[in-house]
């Protein structure tokens, strides 16, 4: 706990995939209003994620757009913007808008384990062991050789048609683990 306040969770879908129950924490849990949208179609973590916001256990809240041009610009940075869904992407920029707050994201999804790590945020995972390094990624044609800044993986190569791929320019081990 930050400040003798309660912890800031910040849950992905991932968090009430595995069975999260924000209605027993104590915590202040958030999400984005997309992964309202992205379980709606299973109903037990529905009925996870409805009860926990009739009993005011969770708060659904879009980010200020100011911070989701911040993710978007680090995800350039990292090489992740392929590889984070837009959901991912209001999920860390609330986390930055939040960031006062000192949250924890709990998500599986490693590249947004590795954005968060890249952003200064907190994160956890339930049901895998997480990342252990940062990554940064280079966007590159595998037919022409060229690299990319602003290219997501499997975009055409705008020179030779080639589908591009990433692989990492540079793999940075954690000195510890952002976990709560």
């Amino acid at each position: 706990m930050a400040n003798g306040l309660k912890t800031t969770v910040l849950l992905d879908a991932s968090a009430f995939i595995m069975g999260y129950e924000a209605s027993d924490a104590e915590a202040e849990n958030y999400t984005v209003p997309a992964v309202r949208e992205e379980i709606k179609q299973a109903m037990l973590m529905t009925v996870r994620l409805e009860m926990a916001m009739e009993t005011g256990k969770l708060k659904v809240i879009s980010p200020d757009p100011r911070y989701r041009k911040a993710v978007d610009e680090a995800a350039a940075e990292l090489g992740e913007l392929g590889s984070l869904s837009e959901t991912d992407k209001d999920l860390l920029a609330l986390a930055l808008q939040l960031k006062d707050r000192d949250p924890v994201i709990v998500s599986d999804d490693y590249s947004v384990q590795n954005a968060a790590e890249h952003l200064g945020i907190r994160h956890r995972s339930l049901a895998t062991v997480g990342i252990r390094r940062k990554f940064n990624w280079i966007i590159y044609c595998p037919g022409c050789r060229r690299t990319y800044d602003n290219q997501r993986r499997g975009d055409a190569c705008p020179v030779c048609g080639t589908t591009l791929r990433r692989k990492p320019l540079k793999k940075t081990p954690l000195k510890k683990r952002m976990e709560s």
